[in-house]
């Protein structure tokens, strides 16, 4: 006869647990998940950081070469002072008495440079009698998304309205007329140069040639004046590469505030992912009785007291 009597049972053997539910394995896993939440956020924040710092930088490096141009202008701009009073001196001295220049300069042997000497003798004799020469330096027309931002410059807006403007536009576009502005400006200088050499040497002739000593000076005085209006022409063109590199100077320092913006709020996306993980984690030590929440309740203060510590200013822990 079979004993229907239970076994008995052993107090030591445990129970099995019950299977987790969803929200208990969504309660586990959210310190870990908020963790590393906050870590992105950290390297995101560290990026745009970097993309500030980098682009601060190259606001400094175009305000150097802002400064570049706006001293050759200026020194050109001094040159052309300097000539115009040489030249006034000149012309006082000889009475007002006009420049003939009717003393040809020896062309080359070859007969092609003979041919493309007698064209910049001409043009140069030009440029010496007729005070409407050298034209003005044309510049490329300027992009209809930079005008504003240019004329906010020139007119001293500011600086708050300018970054505004600055931030709403392309650094292409004006990288690409920065640089076709320079190219204009060495073609400009390579058409000049040879007319600059002949109406020199058609000076330096009309000088040297004994006679009346009258219309020696007065081509001086030509020569002067023409030089003058050279260094005035050339200075207006460095004037205005300087605002194109001004305009790309509030773009890259528009651009630079962006990523430190951004690089706060990615900060504090961080912090309060970190504020989430830490609260999650000691909820969750309480609900298991585990001892290790106080400790970490004791560590967070002592941080907060650093922190704090920290922040007071430096003025202030000197009393």
């Amino acid at each position: 006869m079979a004993d229907d009597t239970p076994a008995p049972t052993n107090p030591d053997d445990k129970k099995p647990e019950a299977p987790k539910g969803f929200f208990e394995k969504v309660e586990a896993a959210l310190p870990i998940a908020l963790t590393a939440l906050a870590t992105v956020f950290a390297s995101m924040s560290n990026g745009a950081l970097q993309e500030a710092m980098y682009w601060k930088s190259q606001a400094a490096q175009d305000q150097a070469k802002v400064t570049n141009q706006w001293t050759l202008a200026g020194f050109k701009r001094d040159r052309a002072l300097m000539m115009q009073a040489a030249a006034a001196q000149l012309r006082a001295t000889c009475g007002y008495a006009p420049a003939p220049f009717s003393v040809p300069v020896p062309p080359p042997k070859k007969e092609e440079e003979a041919k493309k000497h007698t064209e910049v003798q001409a043009q140069a004799r030009v440029w010496l009698t007729d005070r409407a020469n050298p034209p003005p330096v044309k510049m490329p027309e300027l992009d209809d998304e930079l005008k504003p931002l240019r004329d906010a410059i020139k007119t001293r807006e500011p600086e708050r309205e300018i970054l505004k403007k600055a931030g709403h536009t392309d650094v292409a576009k004006i990288s690409k007329a920065i640089d076709d502005a320079e190219k204009a400006n060495e073609q400009t200088d390579q058409e000049w140069d040879p007319i600059i050499k002949g109406a020199a040497s058609l000076v330096r002739v009309q000088a040297s040639t004994p006679g009346d000593g009258k219309a020696a000076t007065a081509a001086q005085a030509a020569g002067f004046d023409l030089e003058e209006r050279r260094y005035r022409a050339e200075s207006r063109a460095n004037q205005d590469i300087g605002y194109l590199y001004e305009i790309r100077t509030k773009i890259s320092a528009a651009e630079s505030d962006k990523h430190r913006k951004k690089s706060d709020y990615l900060s504090y996306a961080m912090l309060v992912a970190q504020i989430g993980a830490v609260a999650s984690s000691l909820a969750l030590a309480r609900k298991q009785k585990s001892a290790l929440w106080l400790f970490a309740a004791m560590v967070g203060v002592v941080a907060i007291g650093v922190g704090g510590y920290a922040l007071v200013p430096a003025t202030m822990l000197a009393f």
